[in-house]
């Protein structure tokens, strides 16, 4: 609808300078023509102009978020194994020159710098990164596997974000369940 006014607005407008040309000539025939054009160049241009102003004015209403859609607040930013490997990630950091992040977006600690396109594939988490507590350089990520980590799309995710990871330069630890404080103390060692 707006650009139907705007090819009305420069229609309009076009007519007017149109009978401009007209203006040099004395023949009366030619000058009813010239007056009908500028008259009707300037009222299509006033309101065409005046129309949009209007529409420009009245913006839809946008809706913010889908009819029937209803949103809850969470219990926990966290899975009770999540906050236990939380727990026990903290515990063996505690009093290193390492913080513990949990549920990290990608797109918080990796870049997209080519590939072109949009940069969703960085909207997955990670359960954990593991950053310098000084400059908050992300250093490793965890995961934690459980019973969901067996779906087939769900190991495709995973193999996407390693392959990101891998891609990015920042390691990923997968951890699971069963793994005690000794086990995953060990396999810090490796990457920290």
């Amino acid at each position: 609808m707006k650009r139907t006014f705007v090819i009305l607005l420069v229609t309009g407008a076009v007519f007017t300078a149109l009978s401009f040309l007209f203006a040099g000539i004395d023949q009366t025939a030619v000058q009813n023509i010239r007056w009908t054009m500028f008259v009707f160049g300037l009222v299509l241009t006033v309101v065409s102009a005046a129309v949009l102003i209007i529409t420009l004015r009245r913006a839809p209403k946008v809706k913010l978020i889908p009819e029937g859609a209803d949103y809850r607040k969470k219990r926990s930013l966290m899975s009770a194994p999540e906050i236990t490997l939380y727990r026990t990630l903290c515990e063996i950091l505690m009093n290193s020159r390492y913080a513990v992040f949990p549920q990290t977006a990608l797109v918080s600690v990796i870049d997209k710098i080519s590939g072109g396109g949009f940069r969703t594939e960085l909207f997955r988490v990670a359960d954990f990164c593991i950053a310098d507590a000084r400059t908050f350089e992300p250093l490793l990520l965890v995961e934690l596997n459980d019973a969901s980590h067996k779906r087939d799309e769900r190991k495709l995710r995973d193999d996407k974000v390693n392959a990101i990871c891998e891609n990015a330069g920042i390691p990923v630890l997968t951890l699971s369940l069963d793994d005690g404080a000794g086990r995953i103390r060990s396999l810090l060692k490796k990457y920290l």
